[in-house]
């Protein structure tokens, strides 16, 4: 089955990313790496606003409101807090993160990469090295009281991670390995255990950033592929194509809307010759009305 994803923004991203949609504030919140922005899109009024965070930001979630509220966001080192900043259309604002952690201190070649929030409420984000040379980078976990948890090692990017609906499970990509692995999950500690491959690319790019729907489908950002695609993760058996026109670099995706069947796309227009990709860094959508996606996690802590 294929489907085709329309362009929503030209925001011109350099390196668009970490799509994710707050449900209770009916927004999408999302990241332009290199230049250190993090974006608010509302689709009711189809307006973007950003603010500067001073750094390049790997990933973002939502902090729930009885713990501060705003974001928790990896930047390189440390993860940091930003509360309730000021989207303004059309406006690039400045805001100052908090530090909540700090790691691989000294390490200049690493920065971090994607992550989300597990069901418990804990954060996880990895790290990687940004010119791809080696297995250097990590995956990170803080837990509710800000502490870490190094939870893989000899990671080279670390990308898309989900959980399932039985919080059993945990998906994760390296995306230099191009594979989706699963992991034994416990939900009470957060241990994973049992590592193993659920789905290997055969189809060309590379796998980037990812999220899953209600019925423990996968959704796979391809890097260097025009297209996200859909998964059964226990069989490995792809389900569908959604194709991303206009760009070669499609980087993350997740649900939004009401009923969490809008589906958004984030591209980069990094070293793009807007020629040939013409959409390269916009923000697309399209609407699947045969799937829904699940509400994202907030951070507890």
């Amino acid at each position: 089955m294929k489907y085709t994803a329309q362009p929503i923004l030209q925001a011109r991203a350099n390196l668009g990313e970490g799509a994710i949609w707050d449900s209770e504030r009916s927004v999408l919140n999302w990241i332009d790496i290199n230049n250190n922005l993090l974006h608010c899109y509302d689709p009711a009024s189809s307006s973007d606003g950003a603010v500067d965070l001073g750094d390049k930001p790997g990933c973002v979630v939502r902090r729930a409101d009885q713990f501060g509220g705003g974001f928790v966001l990896g930047l390189p080192g440390k993860f940091v807090s930003v509360q309730n900043p000021k989207f303004l259309p059309g406006k690039i604002t400045r805001v100052e993160p908090v530090v909540l952690a700090t790691m691989e201190v000294g390490i200049k070649t690493n920065r971090m990469n994607d992550g989300k929030c597990d069901p418990a409420g804990r954060f996880w984000c990895g790290s990687m090295v940004t010119d791809f040379s080696h297995a250097g980078g990590n995956l990170w976990m803080m837990d509710r009281n800000h502490k870490l948890h190094l939870k893989l090692s000899n990671v080279t990017i670390s990308n898309g991670i989900v959980w399932n609906s039985t919080k059993d499970t945990m998906y994760y990509i390296d995306t230099k390995t191009n594979k989706v692995d699963a992991f034994d999950y416990d939900n009470n500690s957060g241990d994973i255990a049992n590592r193993r491959t659920a789905v290997a690319s055969t189809w060309g790019g590379y796998f980037d950033g990812m999220t899953i729907d209600s019925d423990d489908n996968i959704y796979v950002a391809i890097w260097e592929g025009s297209a996200v695609r859909k998964f059964n993760p226990k069989t490995g058996e792809l389900l569908a194509t959604i194709e991303v026109p206009g760009v070669r670099n499609v980087t993350s995706c997740a649900f939004g809307g009401d009923e969490l069947q809008d589906f958004y796309i984030t591209s980069s227009a990094e070293n793009a010759d807007l020629a040939l990709e013409p959409n390269a860094g916009a923000l697309f959508k399209i609407h699947l009305s045969d799937c829904r996606g699940v509400v994202a996690n907030q951070y507890l802590g």
